[in-house]
């Protein structure tokens, strides 16, 4: 008895996810505006995400980066810590 090999199996690529990822990413470098705005309702009401999910996703990446992009430019000496510390609340009790 000849025993005949499984077919292999074709993957269909759902294009939505790149396209989206793509005019979101346009959206953002024309505009500047941030990317978590415009993917996060685009993941709850298109993909059908969980909205805890979509913005905890959102929020963990931001974090990351902005992390990154801190490290990043504060090893290049481009970070006026001075200035960014004069934004920090002021501990010590004031009388007006």
């Amino acid at each position: 008895m000849i025993k005949s090999s499984p077919q292999p199996s074709i993957v269909i690529m759902d294009w939505l996810y790149p396209l989206s990822g793509f005019v979101v990413g346009a959206l953002v470098g024309l505009t500047g505006m941030g990317g978590g705005s415009l993917m996060t309702p685009l993941l709850i009401l298109l993909f059908g995400v969980h909205p805890l999910t979509a913005v905890g996703t959102d929020l963990l990446f931001a974090a990351a980066t902005k992390t990154a992009g801190t490290a990043i430019h504060s090893k290049n000496s481009n970070v006026a810590w001075r200035v960014a510390d004069s934004w920090l609340p002021d501990p010590s009790p004031r009388r007006c």
